[in-house]
């Protein structure tokens, strides 16, 4: 299917001739066509374009530099995903499919909140080895009651739209997975929470009812979520065509740009500059507009 270009945010009909105007200066043709209606929140028009961009890197960082100046998403894709030809969709956790780093809430509990969210912090934006980060962090919970952990999980929002997004993709028969650089015992839990079809976490190594501050087996890091991408992918036969990830960290960067729709949901700058589709302005449920579906035709599947 062809390039396009999706817009999301405040769009009055002076910004939608001021982008067709851009349109034409780049030799870029196609008619923009509203996916939402009055009634909805955010405003999202998608552009189908004639042929792909022939400078695509180009243009995705002018349309980020836009995205920045305006605070409306534009979103680049080279092609187009068919969310009615089941594929393999992949989430990262932590301030993905959930609003919160779940070892940042642990550290809460273990009266070290601020001192390990300062390294996580780090790592999501890339400056820190997430490994690295990941096996100091861990170690500073050593001690913590494996109790508080259900508490821990009561208390985390999950990310807008969730719900939504997994109703639609499973309606048409999508593999839904989670590759996380938190622990299983959080990503079960969501994975039950929405009917999703299997997990890849970290284990937390626990003995006596406490957090010894270890984990058990290997670390799903960037390297690991991508090899667990092209496994699932593999093992399910499905096209590359037909493959989504969606995540917001220095981590997730392998996987986004290894999968057809790489997203970064409310990413960070520099995940933002190296991820294929950045999107701010909705929860997960942008990714459906992403795929061209308007709002009527997600409430017909969801009603």
């Amino acid at each position: 299917m062809s390039a396009s270009i999706t817009l999301m945010g405040a769009l009055s009909p002076e910004y939608l001739d001021k982008f067709n105007a851009w349109l034409d200066a780049r030799s870029l043709q196609g008619a923009i066509r509203l996916l939402t209606e009055a009634g909805d929140p955010i405003a999202v028009a998608q552009v189908m374009l004639a042929s792909e961009a022939a400078n695509s890197a180009v243009i995705r960082t002018e349309l980020l530099a836009l995205s920045n100046e305006t605070g409306i998403d534009h979103i680049y894709q080279s092609t187009m995903v068919d969310i009615h030809n089941a594929g393999v969709a992949v989430f990262d956790m932590d301030s993905t499919l959930i609003k919160a780093e779940v070892m940042d809430e642990l550290a809460v509990d273990a009266g070290i909140g601020e001192q390990i969210s300062v390294i996580t912090a780090s790592a999501m934006r890339g400056e820190i080895d997430f490994v690295e980060s990941f096996v100091q962090r861990l170690a500073l919970l050593k001690g913590l009651s494996s109790d508080v952990m259900d508490s821990v999980y009561q208390r985390i929002q999950h990310m807008d739209g969730i719900s939504t997004l997994m109703a639609v993709l499973h309606h048409y028969g999508w593999h839904t997975a989670i590759l996380s650089g938190g622990f299983t015992y959080f990503a079960d839990r969501v994975q039950a929470d929405y009917g999703m079809s299997e997990v890849h976490a970290n284990v937390l190594e626990i003995q006596d009812g406490a957090l010894t501050g270890r984990h058990l087996g290997d670390i799903v890091d960037g390297e690991r979520k991508k090899l667990l991408l092209t496994n699932i992918v593999e093992a399910k036969k499905s096209d590359w065509s037909q493959t989504i990830a969606c995540g917001d960290g220095a981590n997730d960067l392998l996987m986004l740009n290894h999968a057809a729709l790489g997203v970064a949901l409310h990413a960070k700058p520099l995940v933002r500059e190296k991820a294929p589709c950045p999107m701010n302005n909705l929860g997960l449920d942008g990714i459906l507009y992403l795929l061209g579906m308007s709002s009527a035709e997600i409430r017909d599947v969801t009603k």
